[in-house]
């Protein structure tokens, strides 16, 4: 009989494509409707617009290159409106149109599809058209038009150009509540906790990458922190502010760009939080989420050879006699 044997990992779940997808937009809906909430129908504008730009763009690619149509699995729902959460609703239709498409084409079909990208999706989207078009991802453009209620300018930018004196503004309290602007779907901290925690709970997604992505950034603000309070913020601020908490729960896991061994997910997800700090202190973007992900997963081969070296309770003993 032949064995075809296909590349690692070899782990077989009662559960479909579709329904994992399904749990991970579960998970961002409460989200999502804050989003809309806060910013109205910009918001709106913007996800609607995203959502079905990726739809149309699988299903336009896959027919004109006679692969199998995969719509109904969610991957392209899924990029769509997680591409859609980390833009302002300021942005043009045609930019959300491009990067939507780009997430798509590049992003996934054109290495093959669902399962085959080195790098996530969505992220090699966002990370064109942020550097394309620099001036229509200015977070503060966020409360143009809006009678927000609360600080309208975006707290990353502030500490990068202001210094640590200019953050005092800023509530902790009012951060963690979504009471500031940025990206669509990342101003609400608490509910994108909750969400996470709900993926956890349901298996959707392991431990390993959120909490040391979590550690990571936690232990090198504190450092930094200790070193000069006066030059860097705080820990708690930049666990609150930006793109951090959608990046440890729902980016940085993605299955195909990220390692599949608990030591390599460790290393990924703790190389993802020193970036981001490193890349927030001095880079010359406000917040490093998303590149430091970009960069850790140039490195998932690599760490997918991180493998326990074998022990006593990994060796399997024949007895002569039952052969």
């Amino acid at each position: 009989m032949n064995l075809i044997v296909s590349s690692p990992p070899h782990w077989h779940k009662p559960i479909s494509v579709a329904k994992i997808h399904l749990q991970l937009i579960i998970a961002l809906l409460p989200a999502l409707i804050f989003g809309i909430y806060t910013f109205g129908f910009h918001a709106a504008r913007v996800i609607s617009l995203s959502v079905v730009t990726a739809v149309l763009s699988e299903l336009v690619i896959r027919k004109m290159f006679r692969k199998p149509m995969t719509i109904f699995d969610g991957s392209a729902v899924m990029i769509g409106l997680v591409f859609a959460m980390i833009l302002p609703p300021s942005v043009p239709y045609w930019l959300v149109i491009i990067g939507a498409f780009l997430c798509i084409f590049i992003g996934k079909e054109l290495f093959g599809g669902l399962g085959s990208n080195p790098l996530n999706p969505v992220l090699v989207g966002w990370a064109i058209t942020r550097i394309s078009w620099p001036v229509y991802f200015n977070m503060d453009l966020a409360s143009v038009n809006y009678d927000l209620g609360f600080n309208f300018r975006y707290p990353l930018a502030v500490l990068k150009k202001g210094g640590v004196e200019f953050i005092s503004d800023f509530n902790l309290f009012d951060l963690f509540f979504g009471k500031q602007v940025g990206g669509i779907g990342t101003i609400a901290i608490l509910l994108l906790v909750i969400g996470g925690i709900y993926l956890l709970i349901r298996r959707v997604i392991s431990w390993e990458i959120p909490l040391s992505f979590f550690i990571g950034v936690l232990v090198v603000s504190a450092l930094f922190w200790v070193i000069d309070g006066q030059q860097f913020a705080n820990p708690i601020f930049h666990l609150m502010t930006g793109n951090l908490v959608l990046g440890i729960f729902f980016l940085s896991t993605d299955f195909s760009s990220s390692p599949f061994n608990r030591w390599g997910m460790i290393v990924f997800g703790f190389g993802c939080g020193f970036l981001t700090m490193i890349l927030r202190t001095w880079s010359i973007y406000p917040d490093g989420v998303f590149f430091a992900i970009l960069i850790m997963n140039l490195f998932t081969p690599l760490l997918d050879n991180i493998k326990k070296r074998p022990g006593p309770a990994d060796i399997i003993y024949f007895d002569r006699r039952e052969s």
